[in-house]
């Protein structure tokens, strides 16, 4: 399990040629099918391009790098096409409030969570503000009921709702103030 957030900056290696050729910069999400579907990617040497790399050309996520198969398999920006309903870049949805049914707030979105070998996406993390996050700590809201996209925002169901890991570290766990 990772956080997009912590594979920005990863170096991309050719498993054909095992030379670099990037680091990754963005990954690109399908809310429907609740997938990290793909990872834009700064490439070139002397002239830098914005790339992409299908998530199922990957061969593997360890640490500091991500490994593809081929070089043949980074593509243009282009070929991704985020005028489909809910293919987003993750930067895109940073800081996009989580509401419930009955309009009250639960947060903001901070990062996402995915099973690297899958891309699945497992959950996010939520956030109500960095004075809030260092004292009670963040929130992980786990992927099992749906989750609607509606005018940038996210709306989750009652039953997400009961799903949502609170206090996940925070000042307040620390010091054990809450039992």
């Amino acid at each position: 399990m990772l956080k997009v957030s912590d594979i920005i900056g990863f170096k991309i290696i050719c498993g054909d040629n095992r030379k670099f050729e990037g680091e990754v910069k963005d990954a690109i999400l399908d809310l429907n099918a609740r997938k990290l579907i793909g990872l834009i990617i700064d490439y070139g040497s002397v002239i830098h391009h914005t790339r992409v790399i299908d998530f199922n050309n990957i061969y593997e996520i360890s640490r500091n790098k991500v490994i593809i198969k081929f070089r043949k398999n980074i593509s243009q920006l282009k070929s991704i096409d985020f005028n489909k309903r809910n293919i987003k870049k993750n930067e895109s949805i940073l800081g996009i409030e989580v509401i419930g049914e009955e309009e009250n707030l639960f947060g903001f979105i901070q990062d996402v969570i995915f099973e690297e070998k899958s891309g699945n996406i497992l959950g996010f993390i939520l956030t109500n503000g960095i004075v809030d996050d260092i004292y009670n700590g963040v929130e992980i809201l786990p992927i099992h009921g749906p989750i609607y996209f509606d005018k940038q925002r996210f709306v989750i169901s009652k039953s997400s709702k009961k799903s949502i890991l609170k206090n996940i570290g925070g000042l307040k766990k620390l010091l054990e103030l809450e039992h």
